[in-house]
Formats: C-alpha cells, sequence, structure tokens
C-alpha cells in the first residue's frame, strides 16, 4: 500500500506542478504595435515541442491533436545522439524500453510487450519475421539511421492500422526524403565515429541529387565492434570481482541504401527505395557464471555467424488528387528476404549417472539457417469531406512470406563412471521446424469526426486473415500442421479540447497477433537455452482489449502529458514449463527425444486465459529563450497473468524516471546536454517449474549518468563541420536492463564515443 500511496503522490505532484506553474501565464506571442502603437490582436506562437506524426492515425498529423498516445524523436535528435539502433534512443522515453544487448541485437519493448507483439516498421511496411522466437522479434539494426527522419513509437495496440503483432505498439522508421537549399542539385554528409565500447569503428557517407523532376539519394555504412567490456560491482545477486567480456556482443555489418522519386506531374510522385544489410560474427551476449561465482549446470551461448537482409520497394503518391474517391493516395508493393544463421554452443551437466559416479555431460553444437522470403504491399487512402468535419482513411494490405528451415547439430554425449568414459556422438540433420508459407491479409477504414470544435472522435475497423501451411520438408509429417485465423479489431479515440493549450484524451483499441511459424511448429532443443520445446498446432490468435485516459498540454515554452492505461491480453501466448507429471504423459518417443537432448526443462508455447498489463506515463518539458531546456518523464508498468500464479513472459521495470537539461543557444553554434535514468526494482518473472536466475528473483534498481556536448567548428560555402562527444554511464555501474538481466547480459561500463560529420 505504501508504494501505491507513493506512486499516486508523485503522479499528483507532477501532475500539479506544470498546470500549476501553467494556469497564470498562458503563452502568446508579443502583440505588435503599429505607428500609431495601436496593438493588435494575440496569437499563440508555436510551440517549442511541437511534432507530427504520420504513423499514429495514418496521415500527417500534429501529435498533440490526437488522442494515441506517441513519442517522435527528431532527425535532428538522432544525428546528435548517434545511437548505434534505433532502440538505443527507447532508454531516454516514456512507457518503453530495449532488449538485447550491443549495436545489432537491440528489439524495442514497448509497455512490457516486447518480441513479436511489437510490430516494427519501415515507412509503413513490416519487418517482423514470421520465423523469429516469441521473444526477440526482429533487429533494429537492419535499418541505417543516416537514412531515417524520424522514429515513432505507438504506444499501445494499433491492429487497426497494420494488422497482426501491434499489440503492444508499433516502432516506425520515416525515412528521409531529399531537400535541398536554394540554388542547390547537390548535398550529402561524410561522418566517421568511434567509441571504446567494443572499439567500434564506423564510417558513413550520403549524397543527395536532383536532375529535374528526378531526384536521388545514395548511402551507406560500414561498421566493426568488437565484444564490449562490463565493469566490475554488483548487481542483485551477481557479483563481478573484476571487469568482463561480454562475449559475442559485437558485430561486423554493413549497410547500403537508396532512393529514386520522380514528380510525373505536380501530384503523382513515383518511387523506388532499396536497402542492403549485411551482418557478421554478432550474438545474444553471454558472460561465464564462473566470473561471478555460479556454477552452470548449462553453458549457452547463442551466436549469428550472418545476417542478410534485402528489401525492394516500388511506390506511388497522389496528392492532392481531388478525387471522388480520395485527396491522396499511397501504394507501395515490395520484396524483402531475410536469411538468417542462428549456432548455438551448449554444455549441459547431467550430473552422475550413478551413486558416486563423477559428473556426465552433454555437448551441442547446432547451426540453424533460416531464409524468408516475402512480398507484400500496402496500399491507403485519405478523403475528406463534410467541410473538413470527416477525414476518412482506408486501405488494404497483404503480405506472403515462404520460410525455408535446415538444422544440423553434433551431440556429443559424455557418460562417466570410475571404469571409465563412454562416450556417444550423435550427428542430426532433422529440421526443429518444417518449411512453411505464412499468408497475411487485411482490409481497414477510420473515420476521424469533428462533432464540435472542440470534440472529436475517431473511430476504425479492420478485417485481417492469416493462413499458416507447413509444406514438404525431410523428416517431417506435415500433415494436419495448416493453420487458418481471421480477426475483426476496433478502436474508438476521442480529444476534448479544454482550451487553446489543453487537451483531454480518451481511447479504447484492440489488437491482436496470430501465432506464427515457430511458435505453433517448432519442436527441438530451444535456441535460447537447456530446453526442450514442443510444438502446438492447436495455438490461437492472442488478443488484446487497451484503454487509455489522459491529458495533453503543450504552449510555446512548455509541455505536458499524462496517460494511464490497461491492457488486458486475452490468450495471451506463453512458454509454459511442463511438470514432471505432465512430461510423464507424453508418448515414449518424445519422452526419448527430450532424455537425449539433456533439456534440463521442457516447455511449450499455449494460450492461458489472460495477460494483465497497466500504468502511468508521464513526460514534462520546459523551454527558455537562452536556450536552456530541462525536462524528463516517468513510468510505471505492471503485468501480471490474471488466471494463476503463472507470470507472463519476459521481464520489464516496474518504474523509471528519466531527467535532463540541455543547453542550446540559437545564437551560437554548441550544445551541452546531462541526463539521468533511475531504474527502480522490480520482481523477476519466474514460472513455476523455472529456475530461480544468477540475478535473484528480484531485479534490482540502478542509475546511470550520461552527458554529451556538440560543436559545428566551422561553416564555409555551404559546408559544415560537425563534431560529438558524449560519456554514457559515468560512474561505471555494473547494470543489465531489465529484459536482459535473468540471462545476465550486463551493458557496457563507462563508454566514450565520438562522431565527426560533414555537411555539403
Amino acid at each position: 500500500m505504501t508504494n501505491k500511496l507513493l506512486r499516486s503522490a508523485l503522479v499528483a505532484l507532477l501532475l500539479l506542478l506544470p498546470l500549476a506553474a501553467m494556469a497564470d501565464d498562458t503563452p502568446t506571442k508579443p502583440a505588435e504595435t503599429n505607428a500609431a502603437d495601436t496593438p493588435k490582436a494575440e496569437t499563440p506562437m508555436p510551440s517549442f515541442f511541437a511534432e507530427t506524426t504520420v504513423t499514429a492515425t495514418g496521415s500527417k498529423r500534429d501529435v498533440f491533436e490526437i488522442a494515441t498516445p506517441v513519442t517522435v524523436i527528431r532527425e535532428e535528435t538522432i544525428e546528435q545522439k548517434s545511437p548505434q539502433n534505433a532502440a538505443e534512443l527507447l532508454r531516454e522515453q516514456p512507457g518503453v524500453d530495449i532488449n538485447g544487448v550491443g549495436p545489432n541485437q537491440g528489439r524495442p519493448v514497448i509497455r512490457g510487450q516486447r518480441g513479436l507483439r511489437v510490430l516494427f516498421l519501415e515507412n509503413g511496411l513490416r519487418l517482423n519475421n514470421p520465423r523469429r522466437q516469441t521473444d526477440f522479434g526482429e533487429v533494429t539494426g537492419l535499418v541505417d539511421l543516416n537514412s531515417v527522419a524520424t522514429i515513432e513509437v505507438v504506444r499501445g495496440p494499433a491492429s487497426v492500422l497494420y494488422g497482426t503483432d501491434a499489440i503492444g505498439g508499433v516502432l516506425n522508421l520515416v525515412s528521409k526524403d531529399p531537400s535541398f537549399p536554394t540554388n542547390t542539385n547537390f548535398t550529402g554528409f561524410v561522418e566517421g565515429r568511434y567509441s571504446n565500447s567494443g572499439s567500434l569503428a564506423s564510417g558513413s557517407a550520403g549524397v543527395n541529387a536532383r536532375f529535374g523532376a528526378l531526384t536521388m539519394q545514395l548511402g551507406g555504412t560500414k561498421r566493426q565492434v568488437d565484444e564490449y567490456d562490463a565493469p566490475s560491482g554488483t548487481f542483485g545477486a551477481i557479483r563481478l570481482q573484476n571487469s568482463a567480456t561480454v562475449l559475442d556482443s559485437g558485430v561486423h555489418d554493413s549497410t547500403v541504401w537508396g532512393n529514386l522519386s520522380y514528380a510525373a506531374s505536380d501530384r503523382d510522385k513515383i518511387g523506388f527505395r532499396f536497402n542492403r544489410y549485411r551482418a557478421g560474427q554478432a550474438g545474444f551476449g553471454y558472460v561465464p557464471a564462473n566470473l561471478y561465482g555460479v556454477t552452470e549446470d548449462a553453458k549457452i551461448r547463442i551466436t549469428y555467424p550472418s545476417q542478410d537482409f534485402d528489401r525492394y520497394m516500388l511506390s506511388y503518391l497522389g496528392s492532392p488528387l481531388d478525387r471522388a474517391w480520395a485527396d491522396s493516395t499511397n501504394v507501395q508493393v515490395y520484396y524483402q528476404r531475410n536469411a538468417r544463421q542462428l549456432a548455438n554452443d551448449i554444455d549441459i551437466d547431467i550430473g552422475p549417472v550413478g551413486p558416486g559416479f563423477p559428473h556426465s555431460t552433454v555437448h551441442a553444437d547446432t547451426l540453424n539457417h533460416s531464409d524468408v522470403r516475402t512480398i507484400g504491399f500496402r496500399s491507403d487512402a485519405v478523403k475528406i469531406f463534410g467541410n473538413g468535419r470527416h477525414i476518412i482513411t482506408y486501405g488494404a494490405e497483404g503480405t506472403r512470406d515462404h520460410s525455408d528451415n535446415t538444422d544440423s547439430s553434433l551431440t556429443t554425449t559424455t557418460i562417466r563412471t570410475p571404469h571409465g568414459n563412454f562416450v556417444d556422438i550423435s550427428p542430426d540433420t532433422l529440421a526443429n521446424a518444417p518449411n512453411a508459407t505464412n499468408l497475411s491479409y487485411g482490409v481497414f477504414g477510420q473515420d476521424e469526426i469533428s462533432l464540435t470544435a472542440k470534440f472529436k472522435v475517431t473511430g476504425g475497423l479492420r478485417y485481417h486473415n492469416v493462413k499458416t501451411e507447413a509444406i514438404a520438408t525431410p523428416g517431417w509429417n506435415v500433415a494436419g500442421l495448416g493453420f487458418a485465423d481471421h480477426n475483426v479489431v476496433g478502436a474508438l479515440t476521442t480529444t476534448y479540447q479544454v482550451t487553446d493549450y489543453m487537451n483531454l484524451l480518451a481511447s479504447y483499441g484492440r489488437g491482436f497477433r496470430a501465432p506464427n511459424i515457430i511458435e505453433r511448429l517448432f519442436n527441438g532443443p530451444t535456441p535460447e537455452g537447456s530446453g526442450y520445446q514442443l510444438l502446438n498446432p492447436a495455438l490461437k490468435s492472442e488478443t488484446s482489449n487497451n484503454f487509455d485516459l489522459g491529458v495533453k498540454y503543450r504552449r510555446w515554452d512548455a509541455f505536458m502529458e499524462a496517460v494511464a492505461f490497461r491492457n488486458d491480453i486475452s490468450g495471451g501466448i506463453i512458454q509454459a514449463y511442463l511438470s514432471p507429471s505432465e512430461i510423464a504423459q507424453l508418448d515414449p518417443a518424445t519422452q526419448a527425444a527430450i532424455k537425449a537432448s539433456g533439456a534440463q526443462f521442457t516447455v511449450q508455447d499455449r494460450n492461458t486465459e489472460r495477460l494483465r498489463y497497466q500504468g502511468v506515463e508521464l513526460a514534462l518539458g520546459w523551454h527558455s529563450h537562452r536556450g536552456i531546456t530541462v525536462g524528463g518523464n516517468y513510468t510505471w508498468i505492471d503485468g501480471n497473468r490474471i488466471d494463476s500464479i503463472n507470470p507472463p513472459t519476459g521481464d520489464s521495470y516496474s518504474n523509471k524516471i528519466y531527467a535532463y537539461a540541455r543547453y542550446e543557444p540559437q545564437t551560437t553554434r554548441y550544445w551541452v546536454e546531462y541526463h539521468v535514468r533511475h531504474n527502480g526494482a522490480a520482481d523477476a518473472n519466474i514460472a513455476p517449474n523455472e529456475p530461480v536466475p544468477p540475478v535473484g528473483r528480484t531485479l534490482p534498481s540502478f542509475t546511470v549518468h550520461g552527458a554529451g556536448v556538440g560543436v559545428r567548428l566551422f561553416e564555409t560555402a555551404g559546408v559544415s563541420n560537425e563534431v560529438s562527444l558524449w560519456a554514457e554511464n559515468l560512474t561505471n555501474q555494473l547494470y543489465a536492463e531489465f529484459s536482459n538481466a535473468t540471462f545476465f547480459r550486463p551493458e557496457p561500463g563507462r563508454t566514450l564515443k565520438v562522431s565527426y560529420r560533414v555537411k555539403f
């Protein structure tokens, strides 16, 4: 009860302080006077904190005017922060977090949801892979941030506009369009970066050119990062006596991206965009347990020897069309291929096979190769009618994924006895999941209605169908392994304008996520640990009902947003740990396979009755004419399973506080920033029959500090030179993001990074 009272008091304080400060100082543009000193009417000044989004509503809209909670990270911020992937920037935002370590493996966590419950998009097109594990999702390193104009995060279900997987929210990377100063048809940049974390070294370059109605972009990045070191210290029950290398935390990768755009007329624009990503020597991250005093029953190293990703997209943008059926339309057709290798190096201590016998072991080297080829399209249109009272957005989208999958393994079982050792070496080439196709398509529509000048309502519906079909695979009987599911989801949001500077918001959204190929059809040793997973053809889609209630306040020099949410997930898919009695009821062949694998536990993806996530998100900011900006945010999240003590999959912070102060005078060429983040302690999500992790039953709190400075050194003849320097984890604290804590993967120690960018 005490924690709830403290949390309520903090919420009330954060809400009341800015409102009290703002109430008596309504900002307006200073009144101008004519020659006779007659005052003109006052008008509000544009806000320093104004942002626009295309992800939340399907068309460009001011974030302040919509009910959907959304975070927008600008291009300027992306350049100055120098992140290695999009997920890195989420540490600083309300309601969001990061899963995975290193520059390649970052994945978003939104309102406690991660992996496949978060939809990852580029320009509104899916990057989620139907061949991934539930908790992992797709890595954000696929997209070079030098090609990105804004990072947009929708917090909460967005299935009406985007279909399956958008239960926790959406991360959308919106690409840059070329822009040219007056009388200039050629621009570009060259950038170099270095960081002591993993001795990171990268080089990037890009050019924009215009030839009449034709514009083009071409850019690329090459990056080499070695394994980084975590500092010594204590984190929960874990104590590192000395700094330790986080194995498999680096990557060697490269990206090439480009865009051609042709303006056929004032209203018709045709485009072609491509992205080519190649990565090697990446990994899940691993610290040997003996370094922190723990004897491992199983040593698990997961690496990604290679990942190749290619995407080619054609688009047509029509605006303004002034047609009876649409004022604007956007049609995109694309092909992508995602080929990846996943390797496991697993050592399992199976204990003595008899009284007084030495410990016996199982060593497994496995290699999985998945190759997913996707053809997809998205078409949407916007029509405004009724003197602007109705904004209709409607469209259709679909994808067809073809997944080829091969597995190979070499298992060495060593049985040790007082009289000698018996060694069995068993090769296996049976795929752990069959080859399959995945067909997904849907139609949607929504209407934004201005009922009065101050009261707006948006309602939307979507019908979506997903069909997965196992196809011929060596060693598999695929009969009966087909799956089809359809869902109808809707959303209703409202905003009420209390004053020119304050909007009240309320929203309801229903989301869904269809189970993917791995969740339904994987059968064998798990790729992320010393377990054995059973297939479940009966798995169904999970659905969610989300409610948001909040307030937004914004003026030219300040903003405040407060949102309370609750997201109930029905039929939520979790990995259920089977009890010994359940394992004993399995058929003899399956029991024998589990025993031969040396697995410490057996799991199966199952639909539960209900998972509930609820929380509060607060964000504040204030800016002065002198260039000082201060702000921050607070998030509280609570997740639990309603129908039993088995918690939801994955760990998340229970509360997070982030604050920053920045000085950036408009008349000078430098900026300085300091920020601090505190994650409060939270209970680890430990399922029945699951071992207690080395960190303990509680994920400990931590506080990390960072500071940065940027300078524009000189600018001449249209060429500017900019350098930024950041120092992160200033106190050199040992910590792990909570989603990385139970399988202990700590963050780097004190990190210095510098970037030098030349723009021309």
